[in-house]
């Protein structure tokens, strides 16, 4: 988690570096309620996997909220349904497009990971490709696209991108 908190803030800052003159208090808010949308994102997909994976829990991460009861598994449901509809209701309405379909793709993605009949978990690559095309790619991509969109600026693909990409999904 480490490693990605700090590629989006190399990512972030390297696009505000470069055209600091684009940088308005007024993109604060922007900001602020891109990273919720990513809480939110992270936590539906973290949630739904949990829901799921209660038994497997219980034994292997016995300190988790659902699998040591300190939270139901209907209170986590509703969690899970807030963040879905709170991350979509914020992107749709601050993103444009094609952000929001990334971030419905990311959470599909984290569905299809977890939830039968699919849960593509079971099988060891297409669990790293789901991974890291979630992790490694769209949240990487979608906050630099984000970013530059914000500033006014086009998207540009760069080298320093292509590296944390590998560097993140790896």
């Amino acid at each position: 988690m480490l490693v990605t908190r700090s590629v989006y803030s190399a990512l972030v800052a390297r696009a505000l570096i470069e055209n600091s003159n684009l940088i308005k208090w007024s993109l604060l808010f922007k900001a602020f309620s891109g990273l919720f949308a990513l809480i939110c994102g992270n936590g539906y997909i973290v949630g739904i996997n949990q829901i799921y994976d209660i038994s497997i829990d219980k034994v292997n991460k016995p300190y988790l909220p659902i699998a040591i009861g300190d939270l139901s598994v209907q209170s986590a449901w509703l969690l899970v349904a807030f963040f879905a509809a709170a991350g979509l209701l914020i992107v749709g309405l601050n993103f444009g497009p094609f952000i929001f379909s990334l971030y419905k793709l990311g959470l599909f993605l984290g569905t299809i990971h977890s939830v039968p009949p699919l849960r593509m978990k079971r099988f060891p690559i297409a669990a790293f490709l789901i991974i890291a095309t979630v992790r490694g790619f769209l949240l990487n991509f979608g906050v630099y696209y984000a970013t530059r969109a914000a500033l006014g600026l086009a998207f540009e693909w760069r080298v320093v991108f292509f590296y944390c990409f590998i560097f993140v999904a790896g």
